[in-house]
């Protein structure tokens, strides 16, 4: 009885290898996908939190709106484009306190008035937008970055 017993346990060699390079597959074929997917929102998310504070500063040392407005959109989308987001961002300027989903406002540079700078951008996830994953995954993740800004009390008018 022990013969027979032996001769199946030596029945079951090298198949261990080819189990684990198929568990190995199937197990790190999904995690470098959200992982990919996690550092594309991620740099998408840093470069709009940059982007809105550089929008601000942009604007705030502007000699009038519509050159700060023009210098906003500029820095904005460097300060994107230096994280390797492409395309122009979408840049909007609400009341202070108000959130970036409140009305839009008009900013003007009147000594001690404040604004939020908002910028919005659609990062769309590597591969999402192909084969199966279409009904799994969504293609795009929308990111938003904000900064208070206040322009400067003792600037002259």
């Amino acid at each position: 009885m022990t013969v027979r017993l032996r001769g199946r346990l030596r029945g079951d060699e090298g198949s261990s290898l080819i189990e684990f390079v198929g568990a190995t597959v199937i197990l790190l074929v999904p995690l470098v996908y959200v992982l990919l997917s996690v550092f594309s929102v991620q740099r998408a998310s840093f470069g709009a939190s940059e982007a809105a504070r550089e929008a601000g500063r942009a604007f705030a040392t502007a000699p009038d709106a519509a050159t700060g407005l023009q210098r906003a959109s500029y820095a904005a989308g460097l300060a994107m484009g230096d994280q390797g987001v492409a395309g122009d961002p979408t840049l909007v300027f609400t009341a202070a306190g108000t959130g970036c989903h409140a009305t839009p406002v008009a900013p003007g540079l009147l000594p001690g008035s404040s604004y939020t700078v908002c910028v919005l951008e659609d990062v769309h996830l590597p591969y999402a937008d192909r084969g199966v994953l279409r009904q799994v995954v969504p293609a795009t993740v929308h990111v938003v970055g904000s900064y208070t800004l206040v322009v400067d009390r003792f600037r002259s008018t």
